[in-house]
Order: C-alpha cells, then sequence, then structure tokens
C-alpha cells in the first residue's frame, strides 16, 4: 500500500483521541503536525507541551504481516488503579518496524513539556481499524474471506484484546501527565444485540438461480425446500453427538404448539425486553442457494411481525445475502426490496456469512446505509479490528472517512458452538471475559444469536445468562452516535 497520508493520520489521531476520553473541545484545540519521521500533538496553544509518535519509514509500509513488522509489549506509563492495572499489564502493538523485548513503557517523559512514543500508533491505528492486512490477497471466491487464523492478531495471540481501544488508555494517561486538571471521560459498557434471521420456516421454493451465478444442484435444492424445523431435526439425528436430540425435535416438530422459526424470533427478543434490552432483527431478501433460505421478506406473515416487534421497539435491518458479497448490484437489488419491506429510511446490518472485505463498507456507503456490523470473526470470537468502540472507518482509496458507522462485531453464536465447540461454563467464561474487556475501555458488546440457535436448549440457557450478564448495561443508540460520535 503507499504511505500513509496526512489525513489518515489526522483521523488516526481523531479515534486515539476519542478513547483517551479526549471531548471533542478539547480535541480540536491541538494543532497536529505531521513530519516525515514523526507526527507530533501540539497541546494548549502559547505552550511548548507536546507529544511526539516516531513515524514508521516509507519503505516498510508494504508487506503488513510479513518479516518487517512485529508485534511488541509495551509497559504503561503508570500502572492504572483499579481493574485496568490487573487485567491489563501490559499494551501489545502490532505493526512495529523494530522488535522491541523490554517491554519499555509505550510513553515516557523526555522532559518536563515532551512525551514520546516509541511506536507509530496512528499507523497501527490504521492498519488495526482499516483492516489492510485483508487487502492483501483477493478473496472474492472464498467461501469465508478472511479468518481469525489468517490474521496477525491470532498469530500473535492478541485477538482477545481490544488492543486499539488500549493504546487510547495510553494516551489518556500521557495527557493527564501534560495537562494539569485534565481527565478523561468516564467510561460505561454498552450492549448491542442483534439477530441475523437466516430461516423463517418457510420460502419460496423455486426462485431464479442465484445472483452470483452458483447452479445449486436439485438434490440441494430440494433439501432447502423443505420446512427448516424438519431440516434441523434430521441434521441432529445424523449428528453422533445429539441423535437423541435430534429424534426428540424431530417428534416436537410434529406436535401442536411449538415454537416455529417466526416463534423463536419473538421468543428472542421478548427475552432481552424482560432484562430491560433491546434488539435488531437483520432480515433477508437473496435467492434461493446453497446458502441461503431463499425465503421472501415480503410474506405477509413476515411483514405482520416486523410490524407488531416494531412497535415493541424491536430494530429492523438488513442481513444481505451470500451473493451479494463484492457485487453492488446484487446488493442494490436485495436492499430495494427490504427498504419496502422495512419502510425505514436510515437502516444498517450485517453480511451473510460475515462475508465481509474493506471493500464492503463502499458497497455499502454507495447504497446508502447508515451502519455495517459485519466485522467480527466467523471462525473465533474476539476483536477483529482491535476495537469494540464504533468508529466511521477510514477508506484508504478515497482518502476520505466512511460516511458511515462500523460497529464491530464481538462474538457469534456460531462462532462459539461450531468453530470453537464449546459449551457450559467454558462457553459463558470466555464471553463474560470479553465483556469486561469492552466494559474497561468503555466499548459495545455487540452480540449475534441467530433466532435457529435457540433450538439447542443448552443455548438457550446460555443466552438467557449472557442477557443476564447484559442486562445492567447501557443500550448502544446508533442514530444518536452517528450524530455525536464523541458523546
Amino acid at each position: 500500500m503507499a504511505a500513509i497520508s496526512v489525513e489518515g493520520r489526522l483521523w488516526a489521531m481523531k479515534e486515539l483521541a476519542r478513547r483517551a476520553g479526549a471531548s471533542r473541545e478539547f480535541f480540536d484545540s491541538w494543532v497536529i503536525e505531521t513530519q516525515q519521521d514523526s507526527t507530533i500533538i501540539h497541546l494548549q496553544r502559547g505552550t511548548t507541551k507536546q507529544i511526539c509518535f516516531k513515524n514508521l519509514s516509507v519503505q516498510k509500509v508494504d508487506n503488513l504481516a510479513g518479516p518487517n513488522f512485529h508485534t511488541v509489549k509495551a509497559g504503561w506509563m503508570f500502572t492504572p488503579e483499579g481493574p485496568v492495572g490487573s487485567a491489563i499489564p501490559d499494551l501489545i502493538i502490532p505493526f512495529c518496524e523494530h522488535e522491541e523485548n523490554d517491554r519499555r513503557p509505550l510513553f515516557w517523559r523526555a522532559s518536563a513539556d515532551r512525551i514520546e512514543c516509541f511506536a507509530d500508533l496512528p499507523a497501527s491505528t490504521v492498519f488495526s481499524l482499516c483492516r489492510v492486512e485483508e487487502t492483501q490477497q483477493d478473496l472474492r471466491n472464498s467461501f469465508l474471506p478472511f479468518t481469525a487464523k489468517m490474521s496477525v492478531a491470532a498469530r500473535d495471540g492478541f485477538l482477545g484484546r481490544p488492543v486499539v481501544d488500549e493504546w487510547g488508555l495510553a494516551l489518556g494517561q500521557a495527557l493527564e501527565a501534560l495537562v494539569p486538571g485534565w481527565h478523561p471521560k468516564g467510561r460505561s459498557l454498552r450492549a448491542k444485540i442483534s439477530h441475523d434471521i437466516d430461516e423463517v420456516g418457510f420460502g419460496k421454493r423455486l426462485w431464479p438461480t442465484h445472483p452470483n451465478g452458483d447452479t445449486s444442484p436439485l438434490w440441494r435444492t430440494a433439501w432447502m425446500a423443505l420446512p427448516f424445523d424438519f431440516r434441523y431435526a434430521v441434521r441432529l439425528c445424523l449428528d453422533n453427538r445429539s441423535p437423541i436430540s435430534g429424534g426428540r425435535h424431530l417428534l416436537r416438530t410434529l406436535l401442536p404448539g411449538q415454537l416455529n422459526c417466526l416463534g423463536l424470533i419473538e421468543y428472542v427478543t421478548a427475552a432481552a425486553r424482560q432484562r430491560g434490552l433491546s434488539s435488531a432483527m437483520y432480515w433477508k431478501a437473496s435467492h434461493l442457494g446453497p446458502y441461503d433460505s431463499g425465503y421472501d421478506p415480503r410474506d405477509k406473515r413476515i411483514r405482520n411481525l416486523i410490524h407488531r416487534l416494531r412497535e415493541q421497539g424491536v430494530e429492523h435491518g438488513v442481513h444481505p445475502g451470500y451473493g451479494t458479497f463484492l457485487r453492488p448490484a446484487v446488493l442494490q437489488a436485495e436492499l430495494h426490496i427490504l427498504r419496502d419491506v422495512l419502510e425505514e429510511q436510515e437502516l444498517g446490518g450485517r453480511q451473510h456469512y460475515l462475508r465481509w472485505s474493506p471493500e464492503t463498507w463502499m458497497d455499502w456507503e454507495n447504497a446508502g446505509l447508515s451502519y455495517d456490523s459485519s466485522v467480527g470473526y466467523a471462525d473465533q470470537a474476539g476483536f477483529r479490528a482491535g476495537t469494540c468502540i464504533p468508529y466511521r472507518p477510514w477508506q484508504l482509496s478515497r482518502n476520505r472517512e466512511a460516511r458511515l458507522l462500523e460497529i464491530p462485531l464481538v462474538v457469534m453464536d456460531v462462532s462459539l458452538l461450531e468453530h470453537m465447540l464449546l459449551r457450559g461454563e467454558a462457553l459463558l467464561g470466555l464471553v463474560g471475559r470479553l465483556m469486561e474487556r469492552c466494559r474497561l475501555v468503555g466499548g459495545v458488546f455487540t452480540f449475534l444469536c441467530h433466532n435457529t440457535t435457540l433450538r439447542d436448549a443448552r443455548f438457550a440457557q446460555a443466552y438467557g445468562q449472557i442477557l443476564d450478564m447484559l442486562a445492567s448495561s447501557g443500550q448502544f443508540d446508533w442514530k444518536s452516535y452517528l450524530g455525536n460520535e464523541w458523546a
């Protein structure tokens, strides 16, 4: 990639300042000077107070995950008090030019009015939040475009930490040291609970060929045309781990009074509402295909459900299908249907199967969507972009901030159950640890639960326990955030 522009560095400093707890007014008072070898923040006009970051050399910007870059561990300027100090003993900085082994402080006082940082934090912020490492290969035809196992975070063992947000805490220490009387804004955990509605239990049986050009074998098309409840029960029967459970479920599908897929949607929203939490439903309008159930959201039963849930305060959004990945025309066609059904001007949502790349931000912006929540991994829970604080991404190819919000995904039910094979206390323990990470930095815990996952009685119990853990947190209001991200 080309060297990071001056505008890109200013954007990165804004994101670090927000995470440091600075107000918009305080940040606007800074003078940020970008030189060839350093980026300098001049604080409080009329004084010599400054924070200096060492810039990466232009020659080393390529090969982000290669041997030219290292992940280093650094110390705090001074040990934080309370839970932050015990939970975050050190700071982790990827994409550093030199390998540091002594864990020296990330920020240190060079003189009374000058604090220096040995790492190029603005560059690492751009690389992390903009997912630049994911632009290094063409994954257009891959089933899962970019997995956790391919990431620098998994390679170097920090996927479970919102490292960019932690750098903000470290910058906050430097600001407090230079500006007596300044203190960061308070931090609190907020929750964003969402549900990707992949299945409704019925669908349009013979839609045209899938828009991405894939042709589905006849047996697959016939299988997908069967009711979801029946397909789910058969899968459980064939699963060596749960044939008995599958048999019981198959019997339940034949009994009256059992929750169908639409009933499960009402169940998950009611469970959240009982705990003072709100939910978001992301609906599909994709054609029947190998990875899409092909239901029609214009069906009267779905429209009526959407109307009832809206009256209960449930948000409705979009869940573009498998074939929309890097195909903006297909995306636009599905959104045309969903906008008619949802009757909303401002919409957000998530890509199906988390098939996402940095180019998706441009496709969604061009489509007029307000936010995306796809930046999480399918195969691992954690912090794909090193953050749990929503942000407007920097578009490197356009050299400007995107006109939509990214709400990073932290935990998906399928990641826990099917990829990480977690159950019981192990599952709840991991979720609790990630939730606490979000709490320490004042982030948003974004949790995805599919309505159909609640067919698993054990997970249904865990789902309730996760909601209990979130019950005391605030709700993330993305519409207000779009108007004032510094609030």
